[in-house]
C-alpha cells in the first residue's frame, strides 16, 4: 500500500513558528522546519490514507492558536514503471517465396508446390 505524503505550509503569528516546529513529535509528522518566505514553517507528514492525513493535519494545526494560514500540498504518487522490454530475438525463417510464382514454400523444399519450379 502506498503511503500518502504531504508538505504542510504554515503561516503563524510573528515570532511563533518555533511552536509549530516543536510539533515534529506528533503522529504523522516526519519533519518540521522554520523557513523564510511567505510561510513560517513547513511540516512533512505521512499517513496510510488521505482521510487519515486530513485528520492528522487538523490535529497538528488545532494544537496551535497562533496559526494564521495553512496550505497542504499532497505529493503526487509516482507512476508505476514497466520493466524495459528486451529486444525481440531473431526468428528463424521457416518459409520463403518462389522466384517464379511467388508462392510461399517451406524451407528445405526442392520444388515449388504451386508451379513446380525447381529450387536447385
Amino acid at each position: 500500500m502506498t503511503r500518502v505524503m504531504a508538505y504542510v505550509l504554515v503561516q503563524t503569528a510573528p515570532g511563533t513558528s518555533h511552536e509549530v516546529v516543536a510539533s515534529r513529535s506528533l503522529p504523522g509528522v516526519k519533519m518540521a522546519h522554520s523557513v523564510f518566505g511567505r510561510y513560517d514553517a513547513v511540516l512533512f507528514m505521512t499517513a496510510d490514507s488521505l482521510k487519515e492525513l486530513s485528520r492528522l493535519v487538523y490535529e497538528a494545526v488545532g494544537r496551535h492558536p497562533n496559526i494564521v494560514r495553512v496550505e497542504t500540498l499532497v505529493v503526487m504518487p509516482e507512476p508505476v514503471r514497466e520493466p524495459p522490454r528486451r529486444k525481440e530475438e531473431m526468428k528463424l525463417v521457416t518459409s520463403f517465396h518462389c522466384p517464379s510464382c511467388h508462392a510461399l514454400n517451406e524451407v528445405g523444399a526442392a520444388v515449388c508446390f504451386f508451379c513446380g519450379y525447381s529450387f536447385k
